[in-house]
């Protein structure tokens, strides 16, 4: 194992019988272990929590297959991934229980909560001027992310039995209603609520943006995708177009949100626009998102959205180095496109867990999930997220039997 390095000071021994903590480490692309860390120790403003449930992300999937090796600059291996996490509050400090909770609730052990991805440095220009859905300059934690696990005290990830979380570290506490493989899906959600709340923009006048009624295309429906046409419905989508490489993918799609399903790997890319054009009155979709996390699927989603369209760029959160010739008068400005690029999921969760909240009697968010994953399980098949054909939504449960 590398050298050990500490993060911050901590001053408050933890007392109770959890002296050690496993979690599934990721070492270097297509490797994982399982590791044994120490419980960490707490002080005044930070805070220790027993995870739940946390979702392997399309992120994770990359990392794993060796197409994101640095993060800011620095390696990322090894690291303990997750950061779609929902936990219960094991310990936590007199003044964490005052500020961390979003809301300003006073939390409390046994309070089942959401952890917001990144602790923001809360002094560069974008924080100061209250961009909270764009990446602070000076990012402090990303949480399932970095620093890496070999710098104390280690376990900042989902893939493991218990998180250490920071001071800072905004909280949202979970409907006592709701049930964690729902709840958990608050993260993914949140990138769809801020994606779908910049298209709803319309310019009546001359029928621009998105609302309700208008047509949507979605390219790539892994999880990421389908909350996204599932967030497009809740706001009145009309017809609704899902395209994937995979037919279980196409199925959950389909029982969630999708009108019409189209196999990306039996259709090729000229008959799939045309098709979509036929279904939409010969122009294209109003809108058309790409989460398939292909450069080419955005020049295929400049292609099949019509003029005036809205283009929404959610799938692409890494660079995989990857180049695609695009005719920039023909694709987009000739065509007068609205396109949104979204890379966050914004810090505030709450109207998140709002609409998940209203809308769990209407869709059923747990038929994403194809996989419920002990640590065991984990660090034996983690490779099963690059099968589209056999999984859709990992969950891992750190405490499974």
């Amino acid at each position: 194992m590398a050298q050990v390095t500490e993060e911050r000071p901590v001053t408050m021994s933890t007392p109770g019988k959890t002296t050690q903590v496993r979690a599934v480490c990721m070492t270097a692309p297509g490797k994982t272990e399982m590791r044994t860390y120490p419980y960490p120790k707490m002080d005044h403003d930070s805070a220790i929590v027993k995870v739940d449930m946390s979702g392997i992300c399309g992120t994770d999937r990359h990392i794993f297959k060796g197409e994101a090796t640095e993060l800011r600059g620095k390696s990322i291996y090894p690291y303990i991934g997750g950061h779609e996490v929902i936990a219960t509050i094991e310990e936590i400090g007199d003044n964490a229980a005052r500020v961390m909770d979003y809301d300003g609730q006073v939390l409390k052990p046994g309070d089942r909560v959401a952890i917001a991805v990144e602790v923001n440095c809360g002094e560069c220009w974008y924080c100061r001027n209250q961009y909270n859905n764009k990446t602070c300059e000076n990012q402090l934690q990303a949480y399932g992310l970095h620093p890496n696990a070999d710098v104390a005290p280690h376990v900042r990830g989902g893939f493991g039995e218990y998180m250490f979380l920071r001071p800072r570290t905004h909280l949202f506490k979970i409907p006592e209603t709701m049930a964690t493989d729902v709840a958990v899906f608050v993260e993914e959600m949140a990138v769809a609520f801020h994606a779908l709340a910049r298209a709803s923009v319309p310019f009546a006048p001359v029928n621009e943006g998105f609302g309700p009624g208008m047509s949507v295309a979605v390219l790539g429906n892994g999880p990421l995708g389908i909350l996204h046409g599932v967030m497009a419905r809740i706001q009145g989508a009309g017809l609704s177009i899902a395209t994937d490489l995979s037919d279980l993918r196409l199925g959950i799609a389909k029982g969630l949100y999708a009108d019409v399903t189209i196999n990306a790997a039996k259709v090729d890319v000229e008959e799939r626009i045309q098709r979509v054009k036929d279904m939409t009155e010969g122009v294209g979709p109003d809108l058309v998102i790409e989460s398939a996390g292909e450069p080419e699927a955005f020049v295929e989603a400049l292609r099949m959205v019509r003029k005036g369209g809205t283009v929404i760029e959610v799938g692409n959160w890494v660079d995989l180095g990857k180049t695609v010739p695009l005719d920039v008068m023909r694709h987009i400005n000739s065509k007068n496109l609205h396109i949104h690029s979204v890379f966050h999921c914004g810090t505030n969760w709450r109207p998140v867990l709002k609409v998940l909240e209203q809308q769990s009697d209407r869709y059923d968010f747990t038929s994403l999930i194809t996989h419920r994953f002990s640590l065991d399980e984990l660090v034996k098949d983690f490779g099963l997220v690059t099968d589209f054909d056999k999984c859709c939504k990992i969950e891992v449960v750190p405490h499974k039997k």
